[in-house]
């Protein structure tokens, strides 16, 4: 009976009601406009990329609330026209009383920057449109918006935490799909429009973070190059496309590593908190967005134990999304086939075989050289300028994520070599956008050093140069 009604509504709802959808929409834009703003007030170094910043802080705050109304069985409706209320009226009060820093024009990008951007996005926009098809890939209609499908509806969600699901991965978390269920609550309809517009805003915010960014540092040639990376490479766009939740993941890393360097480059600790709650967030995309926020918050509790403010600040504003991922992993999601399964003599076994070595190796060198190929021109050019990498924060942290997913390989469970065939490149499609960010960045740093020493090779102080890069 329960799965009849379930069908009866579906067959009610098909219809949509889109009445709805101008005033989700107008409330949407409202908080992320109204972010952005308070972006700007938080420090000016974020004014460049403040709308992609914005844009992660809406849809994982809009994901944690849903997932709240879900748990609470709260009306999400008028927590979002209150949220929208209060950046609306921040967003007013602050347009007319709208004063510029100095420095706030300076960073305004200008005319021709402007353009090269916009034509920049709309190649993208083509190029992301080749790959783009209804409903995505294999995973994307199987996992994803398999589970924005039972989040749609409050009365069964949790029906969906249930070992007989196994092979759809109930254990994820649920940013995602929560976002996905949330458009469709609001529009009253499952379409496929939701969970193609969501990976194509997360894919055009990838390219815009790193264009923006090295823009604002004044690299406009570098910012370009990135430009045609992301739109001439076919595996990315294949990726970003499937409508996975790969591609989001591989965002909240990028603009944690773009975070941590506001920090490092300009001493706002303030966005401390900010930088907590992005890589909190990541945690809530992907079990792998987990491991990240570990090694990351470890790293950075490394690198700065002499600033405990900010530590303190970065694990403030990492508590929401952590929380939540803790309350879901512990009181709904199953056990990960990874982590849960009573094997101890098998895991033993396994990291005594040299072949299993092997095969994860030649599986990384392959996928790597076969798909992301660039990183290692880039990361040649950086060797060739004689340029120190090895201690810096993110090569620390990249470094130890890629030890992880070695780790998860050698220990898997399930067939080697099918593992690595069906999950390497995505693995580290989650690396790829910071790596060319931190890449372009520090060859850019390295080209001005150049410039502003007439062309000579630069001293040891400047080999050490921006080490948060």
């Amino acid at each position: 009976m329960q799965k009849a009604n379930i069908k009866i509504e579906i067959i009610n709802w098909s219809a949509g009601d889109t009445d709805m959808l101008p005033v989700f929409l107008i409330e949407i834009l409202v908080i992320f406009f109204g972010i952005s703003r308070v972006l700007s007030r938080v420090d000016w170094s974020l004014r460049g990329v403040k709308y992609p910043v914005s844009f992660g802080i809406t849809i994982s705050g809009a994901a944690c609330l849903y997932y709240l109304s879900l748990v609470t069985s709260f009306r999400i409706e008028p927590i979002l026209a209150f949220f929208s209320g209060c950046f609306g009226t921040f967003t007013l009060t602050a347009l007319l009383k709208k004063k510029d820093s100095p420095e706030s024009v300076s960073k305004r990008l200008s005319a021709s920057n402007l353009l090269i951007f916009s034509i920049g996005i709309l190649v993208l926009t083509l190029r992301f449109n080749k790959h783009l098809h209804r409903w995505g890939d294999w995973d994307a209609y199987a996992i994803w918006t398999h589970h924005a499908k039972f989040l749609f509806y409050p009365e069964y969600w949790k029906t969906m935490f249930t070992q007989k699901l196994a092979s759809t991965h109930p254990d994820y978390p649920l940013m995602l799909p929560s976002i996905i269920a949330l458009t469709w609550r609001n529009v009253n309809l499952i379409t496929p429009i939701v969970p193609m517009a969501i990976s194509y805003f997360t894919f055009l915010s990838i390219s815009a973070t790193i264009f923006l960014s090295l823009n604002q540092h004044r690299r406009l040639f570098f910012s370009i190059l990135s430009l045609l990376i992301f739109a001439l490479d076919s595996k990315y766009l294949n990726i970003a496309a499937s409508q996975y939740a790969d591609t989001m993941l591989a965002f909240f890393i990028l603009i944690a590593f773009v975070l941590y360097k506001q920090i490092d480059d300009k001493r706002t600790y303030n966005i401390a908190i900010l930088l907590g709650f992005v890589a909190g967030s990541a945690a809530w995309v992907k079990n792998e967005g987990i491991l990240f926020f570990l090694i990351f918050s470890a790293t950075l509790c490394y690198f700065k134990f002499k600033q405990p403010h900010v530590i303190v600040k970065y694990i403030l504003g990492a508590l929401v999304p952590v929380l939540i991922v803790i309350h879901f992993k512990i009181t709904l999601a199953p056990p990960n086939d990874l982590v849960h399964s009573n094997r101890g003599e098998d895991i033993l076994k396994m990291i005594a075989d040299p072949a299993r070595y092997l095969l994860i190796v030649k599986h990384f060198v392959i996928t790597s050289a076969s798909y992301y190929w660039i990183l290692f021109v880039l990361f040649l050019a950086l060797l060739m300028h004689k340029t120190a990498f090895s201690n810096s924060f993110p090569f620390i942290v990249i470094s130890l994520i890629l030890c992880g997913y070695f780790v998860i390989y050698l220990t898997t469970p399930n067939d080697l070599n099918w593992h690595l065939g069906a999950s390497l490149d995505r693995l580290l499609h989650h690396l790829f956008p910071s790596c060319i960010y931190l890449f372009l960045f520090r060859l850019s740093s390295v080209s001005n050093i150049r410039q502003a020493l007439g062309g000579s090779e630069p001293r040891t102080g400047f080999a050490n140069a921006d080490r948060s890069t």
